[in-house]
């Protein structure tokens, strides 16, 4: 279906150029035409690429001067010049392609000329006039060419044809339109000045478009350098998560051999650890123990994600600071669902920060909304954080933290947990005269 189309369009643009060979004007400035015929040679050689492998070509400016000037018929070969040096720029096209553009390069020039011929007086006396006939003619140029250009795209391909002239063709109609009045302007600059005015228009023209296309290539060669940095953040990005999961990984399966090296001896552990022994007073079964106890030692493994210039700041924490620090129940979590034999731990590392009136982190939860063991590992963390010291306070007596984790009973942590947690600690004092820190080996106790 393609090629009888084709064929049809190659014949009628051959028509059309024998029937402007018995229209041709009798006098003419022949210097000019030949310059007409040069400007669109080379402005169709020398096409303005722009973005999404589409470009603007000036050579119909030279084609509406001369209808403007001489008439439709002459217009006509000068036309023919841009359409042949369309054969083969920016590469040697295919014959079919070549007889197609021969033919709709003419015809749309056909018709432009004498649809201006028919509105105007050649040469032009009324510059009104002369412009609105250019545009009307401009726009009847363009109308035919992108529209069998698009449907012969459309056979080709099986494309739709509307499909096809939007993807083409829908950003030009502007183009057109400015380059008719420039092929207006020149010929009025011939006309008014001769051969001078040619020069005069076309000097700042060919400079415009020399800035222009200096602009395009120096944009094409910034948008290309953008580009580049680009994949190479890409690429670094995948490295910097490829590096951070082969981390994490790693750190993960460390874990799991470490955990199943040395399974706690909870038995052992008992009198040592105040959480195992409230977690047994609690009625807790003894993988739920093992975890608590799990838990108790692990429940900051998060805080390797956070800078450590933050975790040992002696001033006060900044908003945003405070916020990367909320983040280790979270990361700490998810580090530890990589690992199967540590998922009862999983729910102590996520809420061990979670308060007992809900003003907790990371999820607000209230009372027993918090996992049990999350609540037992939260009185040991608070009791231990109180012994030690930290860059911005000294370290607290027992005495003093018992106090202390009473006070906050009820509030931060759960009053039934903390009292069973103080009596331990208590009996274990009395008992040894040392105080067992949660989690590890007996600690010499500091009481008064």
């Amino acid at each position: 279906m393609a090629t009888p189309f084709i064929a049809l369009i190659g014949l009628l643009g051959c028509a059309a150029l024998a029937v402007s060979i018995t229209e041709l004007p009798q006098r003419v400035d022949l210097v000019m035409v030949i310059a007409l015929m040069a400007i669109a040679g080379v402005a169709q050689r020398r096409p303005v690429t722009l973005f999404r492998s589409s470009s603007i070509s000036v050579a119909f400016a030279a084609t509406i001067a001369c209808y403007v000037l001489y008439g439709p018929a002459l217009a006509l070969w000068v036309n023919l010049v841009s359409a042949l040096v369309n054969s083969f720029t920016p590469k040697p096209k295919p014959s079919r392609k070549i007889v197609f553009n021969l033919g709709s390069f003419t015809l749309g020039a056909f018709a432009a000329g004498h649809v201006y011929a028919a509105l105007a007086p050649i040469p032009p006396t009324d510059i009104p006039v002369a412009l609105a006939a250019v545009l009307l003619s401009a726009v009847l140029y363009f109308v035919i060419g992108s529209a069998l250009t698009a449907l012969v795209i459309a056979l080709t391909s099986g494309d739709r044809f509307a499909a096809v002239w939007r993807q083409n063709y829908s950003w030009m109609p502007l183009n057109y339109l400015a380059t008719a009045v420039n092929g207006a302007a020149l010929a009025l600059a011939y006309q008014a000045l001769g051969l001078f005015g040619l020069a005069v228009f076309l000097l700042p023209l060919g400079v415009a478009l020399y800035s222009f296309r200096l602009y395009v290539v120096r944009s094409a060669d910034a948008v290309g350098r953008i580009a580049a940095l680009n994949e190479v953040n890409r690429t670094l990005q995948i490295t910097n998560e490829r590096l951070e999961e082969a981390h994490v990984s790693a750190l993960a399966t460390l874990l799991g051999q470490l955990t199943e090296a040395s399974q706690p001896n909870l038995d052992a552990l008992a009198a040592a650890d105040p959480t195992i022994a409230v977690a047994r007073e609690l009625g807790l079964g003894e993988d739920e123990i093992a975890a608590v106890h799990l838990g108790s030692a692990l429940h900051d493994i998060g805080k390797i994600g956070i800078p450590e210039e933050i975790l040992a700041k002696t001033a006060p924490l900044t908003s945003e600071e405070w916020d990367q620090v909320r983040t280790h129940p979270v990361v700490g979590a998810e580090l530890l669902s990589r690992v199967p034999s540590l998922q009862k731990v999983r729910p102590i590392v996520l809420s061990h920060h979670e308060r007992y009136d809900g003003r907790g982190y990371p999820f607000g939860l209230v009372g027993d909304q918090i996992p049990l063991g999350a609540r037992i590992v939260a009185v040991a963390d608070a009791w231990e954080a109180m012994l030690a010291t930290r860059p911005y306070r000294p370290a607290l007596s027992p005495a003093d933290a018992i106090r202390e984790l009473r006070a906050t009973a009820g509030t931060q942590l759960d009053p039934t947990i903390v009292e069973k947690f103080v009596r331990h600690i208590e009996r274990s004092a009395r008992a040894l005269g040392v105080v067992p820190s949660p989690g590890q080996a007996m600690s010499v106790s500091t009481a008064d």
